[in-house]
């Protein structure tokens, strides 16, 4: 069977921990075709490269997860008319990456309303988010071990198997903070 390499897909999201509460998310989206191509809905022909080139960055507040701020950029589409969406990406603002967040995102962005890679790049992103709020709160510094972070676990409450409501990450981290309670006292 014949296999040609066409297409390619690269999503890459850096988390950073900043001076103050909040940390800084910024995610990148790059369509490339393989080969020169046709965009037959601006009748253009393009030589091989990026089809789409999306960037967001976030600004989120902890331990809360709210969008304090979101940049977005758009150096590569298929028309210029794609661009005017950006605007629509400020209503975000203010809203909290929690449980929910991915149909809160597809009601206010999918579709019609939107733009398909922006919502895929921030998709990516807030899950990408989490796991740099809970890199943050367990890093190891000075070799200190972190104290158990003061949040419960439940912006991952039933994201997977093991952080399904009851499930074993959750009665670990509970059973954890009991032990620490006790130790205090």
């Amino acid at each position: 069977m014949k296999k040609e390499l066409i297409h390619t897909r690269k999503i890459t999201v850096n988390c950073y921990e900043t001076d103050e509460d909040r940390l800084i998310v910024e995610g990148s989206l790059l369509d490339e075709r393989l080969f020169p191509f046709m965009i037959h809905a601006v009748n253009e022909r393009r030589e091989a490269g990026p089809m789409h080139h999306v960037t967001l960055t976030m600004e989120l507040s902890l331990p809360r997860m709210e969008i304090l701020s979101l940049k977005t950029e758009m150096p590569v589409v298929p028309d210029a008319g794609c661009r005017e969406i950006q605007q629509r990406m400020q209503k975000l603002t203010g809203r909290f990456i929690r449980p929910g967040f991915t149909n809160e995102i597809r009601d206010l962005l999918g579709k019609a309303e939107g733009c398909l890679h922006l919502t895929n790049l921030l998709l990516a992103m807030s899950s990408a988010a989490v796991q740099g709020l809970w890199t943050l709160v367990s890093r190891v510094r000075e070799g200190k071990t972190p104290p158990l972070p003061k949040t419960d676990g439940s912006i991952l409450r039933n994201s997977c198997y093991m952080w399904r409501e009851g499930g074993p990450f959750e009665e670990k981290i509970r059973r954890y903070r009991m032990e620490a309670n006790g130790r205090r006292r």
